[in-house]
């Protein structure tokens, strides 16, 4: 008799998970009892302990939500968030399980609010010691799935579970339960080779799981398995590590060797979220995973051991859009190997789970094929595990660690660095160090070899860069990157950062760039909607077990505390700090300062840099609104009373720097910057960590207005992007002279605008000015008499309007333009309004 007690997952599905037996309580009163129909009943219904059960319907964002389909005497219910619960000290309820000497994992979810409660199983042939755990909140919910494994010493016993209420915390706590699930050990798991290709039309043996609170939809089309549903969202994390959704195959719950390889695709467009593969999976708190991410950039191996989560390897990259993407994983004994599309990727030591299954894991729209389970190869092999590809190390020194697999008898490794020098290992572990490699980017090279010197298997690592600098972006969605519809920009030049939005590739170039050595990166790790209190009290630790060798953390937080009113904390102290802004600051900091918070004598030699959160744009009038008063709060708190850190870049007075002046154009919505908005974040953020060799700030066009009430943007246009602010179309061609550019993104409501002075803007330096104009129009307006066309065109999705004619004219010196409307004058058949476009001379 052993169990495990982690927090519950969003949703359960009776039926696919409660395989022998399952029950619920509570679904529509307080003797409410369904279980699983067609079985022999193998769990009781619950004896109280005390006093009768009340009911409870249940909030989905507290408690997991329990649907099933073949129950009794309620067939099914899609979704129930509800159960039964007791209230005072000593009372509580125990129920029955059938036991004998065939294994059996019972999973209990149950919990409470404001209390203190003890779960304890007992085996009646007394053949195993109590199991015994406390579930514990003296604040708020708890929603816990306790996983028992069971089997007696002989045939006819029963397993008693007793779930008692111990300690009310001062009164209004209670204990709940809702459901339980049970299965009899897994049968003999397929023989390997196993393959799965879909062509059936059904995934039977697939079993969903859902993680987040949104439904998935998984089904077979064509012969491939698809997920269709978006998952994703702000709740869709534990700690800093992601959540979704995933099917894992039932019958391969016993196996423990072998090769995975699958197919897989991520299908959705504009966010590129997390793809991957889980294996050796047992339940949803014990298992391996590795995923992919383009939304931030990153690629990670991760477990989850009793429900805690434990990074094993990460990188900065994602994949590129509409990739096929082979994932291939090989675990034998304590040695697990990964691979994408054939090269090999991360190789860890791990031995906490010897056994599991497979499974297929997504936050959006994918699809998956060819699924092979074979046994592990034997073929000799080595995989460097470290130093990765593309990351940055701190030490001056250069270790190199091989995995190897099958080696030859009297077989040997060569680790090679630069082509050039070569040190041998004779033994495992397969390691070695070169002690002066030199500053800056290396090849790395580990190669197999018989005992006749003959190669026999390589792996090759690039772009390792020592004595350099890992940087890690910490904070909310601005961070994060939302609202960067620029993707071109997003993949560093050395290949160390590959995501979809965010300055965190710029950045990262910038820093390179400007270096003396191009030796450095930085990681994307913004959570959209995050608080202080979230970064503080909830991401932390995970993100500083990600980063360990991080030498900077950037900071910058602050636009939702002040949306939902989180105090300033202006000159408190002590206690009186806590659930201010401050006090969540300065626990952030701490945090990453010491390797000992809260004792905070141990440095951990990261240095915190903390910018000034920019303005929302939430007003009529932003210079005076309310968000941007308590953001200023913030701001001056960063400035004067935040221990331990640097002040970093100044980004509410840059992009707001008095009540007439602001670069509002430069942000997609109220609160994130667009594409251009975060190449110019990238270029404060430099000059803030380098001002000894500032970058030039980006070409932006100031005082930016339209007539109309409809405040236009100012942005970096590619194929694919919308160029209107009020239509769905996108741009499928440009020319290539304007490439780099500053759109300017009207609306199209204004198509019908007469005026001589419609858009204005200043510019500091001499441009050329491009207007892109129906090429079905008829005549122009009177203003463009000055334009040229230039015999090129902009090519559209709109069925209507699908050809922009282009025109230019020189503006040779710096100053303030104005365009007029669209129909001004004289024009004719125009039937949507023009794009300007100004590219720096």
């Amino acid at each position: 008799l052993s169990g495990t007690a982690v927090t519950a997952p969003s949703t359960v599905n009776l039926t696919n998970e409660g395989t022998a037996d399952w029950a619920h309580w509570g679904l529509s009163s307080a003797s409410s009892f369904n279980h699983k129909a067609g079985v022999s009943a193998q769990i009781s219904n619950i004896t109280p302990v005390g006093v009768a059960p009340l009911r409870f319907g249940g909030n989905p964002s507290n408690w997991t939500t329990h649907s099933w389909s073949d129950g009794t005497p309620t067939a099914s219910t899609a979704g129930f968030p509800g159960g039964i619960y007791f209230n005072g000290m000593g009372n509580g309820y125990q129920f029955t399980v059938a036991a004998d000497t065939t294994v059996r994992t019972l999973r209990l979810y149950a919990g409470g609010f404001r209390s203190r409660t003890r779960v304890e199983a007992t085996l009646s042939d007394g053949s195993a010691p109590v199991f015994s755990t406390v579930m514990d909140n003296p604040t708020g919910v708890i929603d816990q799935v306790i996983t028992l494994s069971f089997s007696a010493a002989s045939a006819g016993q029963t397993l008693t579970v007793r779930h008692i209420f111990e300690d009310d915390y001062g009164g209004g706590g209670n204990i709940g339960l809702q459901g339980a699930t049970l299965q009899q050990a897994a049968p003999s798991p397929p023989n390997l080779p196993f393959g799965e290709n879909f062509n059936s039309g059904t995934f039977a043996d697939w079993l969903p799981v859902d993680q987040t609170g949104k439904p998935s939809s998984w089904s077979v089309i064509a012969g491939e398995l698809r997920q269709k549903n978006r998952v994703e969202s702000v709740n869709a994390f534990e700690q800093s590590h992601h959540l979704g959704t995933y099917v894992y195959y039932s019958p391969g719950l016993g196996w423990t060797n072998y090769r995975f390889s699958v197919d897989a695709q991520y299908l959705a467009t504009g966010l590129a979220d997390d793809i991957g593969v889980m294996f050796r999976y047992q339940d949803p708190g014990n298992y391996y995973r590795l995923s992919l991410n383009s939304r931030t950039g990153f690629t990670r191996l991760e477990k989850k051991v009793g429900g805690v989560f434990t990074p094993l390897a990460t990188n900065a990259r994602g994949y590129p859009a509409g990739t096929l993407l082979k994932f291939g994983i090989e675990v034998s004994g304590a040695t697990i190997k990964v691979l994408v599309n054939n090269d090999p990727l991360f190789a860890v030591i791990d031995n906490s789970l010897s056994s599991g299954t497979v499974a297929l894991y997504n936050q959006d729209n994918s699809k998956y094929d060819n699924v092979v389970v074979d046994v592990p190869s034997t073929s000799p092999s080595i995989v460097i595990n470290s130093p990765l590809a593309h990351t940055v190390t701190t030490g001056t020194t250069l270790k190199v660690t091989g995995q190897v697999a099958n080696i030859p008898l009297n077989g040997y490794v060569d680790f090679v660095l630069d082509d050039s020098v070569i040190l041998t290992d004779n033994s495992a572990p397969f390691t070695q160090t070169f002690l002066a490699p030199g500053d800056g980017n290396h090849k790395v090279e580990g190669i197999l070899r018989n005992a006749l010197g003959v190669e026999v298997s390589r792996d090759t690592n690039v772009n390792v860069a020592t004595n350099g600098n890992p940087m890690t972006a910490i904070g909310d969605s601005i961070t994060e990157g939302e609202k960067d519809n620029y993707a071109a920009d997003n993949t560093s030049m050395l290949g160390r950062v590959l995501g979809f939005q965010g300055y965190e590739a710029v950045l990262t170039d910038n820093l390179n760039a400007t270096a003396v050595r191009p030796d450095n990166i930085v990681v994307n790790e913004g959570v959209g909607g995050d608080e202080t209190f979230d970064a503080a009290f909830v991401r932390i630790e995970s993100v500083l077990a990600r980063h360990p060798d991080m030498t900077k953390a950037l900071i910058m937080l602050g636009t939702n505390d002040a949306l939902n009113g989180v105090p300033p904390g202006t000159g408190c102290s002590g206690t009186l700090c806590d659930g201010t802004f401050k006090g969540n600051m300065q626990t952030l900091v701490d945090k990453i300062r010491w390797l000992d918070y809260p004792t905070n004598t141990v440095s951990s030699n990261i240095t915190p840099t903390v910018a000034l959160a920019p303005p929302a744009w939430n007003s009529t009038t932003p210079w005076t609104s309310a968000t941007n008063a308590t953001l200023r709060n913030y701001n001056t708190v960063v400035s004067t009373e935040i221990n331990g850190i640097q002040i970093g870049p100044d980004f509410f007075g840059h992009f707001m720097p008095s009540a007439t002046v602001n670069l509002s154009s430069l942000f997609g919505d109220n609160l994130h910057p667009n594409g251009l908005g975060y190449v110019v974040m990238a270029a404060l953020w430099h000059n803030n960590l380098n001002p000894a060799n500032p970058v030039p700030l980006p070409f932006v066009l100031d005082s930016l207005t339209v007539s109309t009430p409809t405040a236009p943007q100012q942005n970096l246009l590619e194929v694919g992007d919308r160029y209107y602010l009020d239509e769905s179309f996108t741009l499928s061609n440009i020319p290539v002279g304007l490439n780099g550019g500053r759109w300017i993104m009207p609306a199209n409501a204004d198509k019908a605008n007469t005026s001589t002075s419609y858009l204005s803007f200043a510019a500091d330096r001499a441009v050329d000015v491009y207007i892109a104009y129906d090429a079905a129009a008829t005549q122009l307006p009177d203003w463009m008499s000055g334009f040229t066309a230039t015999g090129s065109s902009v090519s559209t999705t709109d069925p209507t309007v699908p050809t922009l004619r282009l025109y230019v004219r020189n503006f040779p010196s710096a100053g303030n333009i104005t365009l007029g409307g669209n129909l001004q004058g004289a024009a004719a058949g125009a039937r949507s309004n023009y794009i300007a476009i100004v590219v720096a001379m």
